[in-house]
Formats: C-alpha cells, structure tokens, sequence
C-alpha cells in the first residue's frame, strides 16, 4: 500500500505538463499557414476568396509565441506576414478575458479528438486594416504539439445587406472597416 502512495507522488510530482510543453522559448515561434486555396472561379468578381477564409489573402502566414501558463496575463502575440496591404498583425498581444477564469465558455471543447486545451483571447492591432478593432483569437493545443488558430474579426460598418466578401488585395477595402475576417491556421514549432 505505501508502495502504491510513493508512486502516486512521484507521478503527481514528475508527471509530464502537458500544457507546459506548447510554451515558445526565447528564439522559437509556431508557424503556419492559411486555410483555404484561391478560388476566384467560385467568387464574385472573380477575387480572391475562400469559403474558409476571409479578409486574408492565401498565403498568409501566422507566428505565435505563447505560454498557456501566462493565460491570463502575458499569454503572447500573434503576427502575420505575406500580405498585400501589409500585416493585419505585427507581434499584437494577446489579451486575457478574465471573466472566463470563472466562466464554461474557459472550459470550451470543439468535437472530434486531438485537443489538449482551447482558449480564447483578444488582439488588439495598432496598425493594418484591422488598427484599433478587436479580434478574438481561438487556440487550440493539439496532441503531437501543433497548435490551430482561428481568427475572427467583425466588420465595423454595419450594413442592411450583412457583410461583403473584400478583395484581400483592395487596400482601400480593406482599410475601410467594412470587411469582416475569418482564418484558420495550423502551426508547427519553429526555430527563429
């Protein structure tokens, strides 16, 4: 029996973090790219749209570092590259919701297998086409140590007819707050 106790503690004590090991160290990022192929066949005017993305060109790219034990202070930033009208975010925060400490939205799960843990966080860009709106940022920890990203971003100027699908090319669009954004990124560790 006291056998059995010491084995408990030494697992409970040595036990692999789990979460612990999605943290970037210093001169490491997670790196993917875009869901979603371009398919101007398939989409008005012949732009470059996906049914999985929006707002984003294809070929975007998306670093993360992160910590998923500074969750609720310094979590880490997101940025993207391969744009045509410039980043949409440059090393932008990762800012904490502190209610979902205390809420089951905290505790969200997506169906299907593969995911140590989700959580959900606010970038605020200060430059690019989405400068001073709020995107929420959904990351999902997967088994084998890849990380998913979605990135969701409302139009601000509401319209009758609901939201336009934008030329990711069309500066002007896009930098108008009319266009609303949707990307999914898979991610991999990488060595800056």
């Amino acid at each position: 029996m006291r056998r059995c106790w010491w084995v408990c503690i030494v697992i409970a004590l040595w036990g692999c973090d789990t979460l612990g090991e999605f943290r970037t160290d210093e001169g490491e990022v997670y790196r993917g790219d875009i869901a979603g192929v371009n398919d101007p066949l398939n989409c008005p005017d012949g732009i470059d749209c996906s049914f999985i993305r929006r707002g984003f060109p294809s070929g975007v790219t998306l670093e993360l570092t992160f910590d998923p034990d500074r969750q609720y202070d310094e979590p880490g930033s997101i940025s993207t590259s391969g744009e045509d009208c410039g980043p949409t975010f440059e090393q932008t925060p990762l800012l904490p919701i502190a209610p979902l400490a205390h809420d089951q939205l905290g505790l969200y799960d997506f169906p299907g297998g593969g995911r140590v843990r989700n959580f959900i966080f606010v970038a605020r860009p200060e430059s690019g086409p989405l400068a001073g709106r709020d995107a929420m940022v959904f990351i999902s920890l997967i088994r084998g140590g890849s990380i998913e990203v979605r990135v969701i971003a409302g139009g601000v100027v509401l319209r009758a007819e609901g939201s336009i699908i934008c030329d990711p090319a069309d500066c002007a669009e896009l930098n108008s707050g009319q266009c609303d954004y949707f990307g999914v990124f898979t991610l991999e560790r990488e060595q800056l």
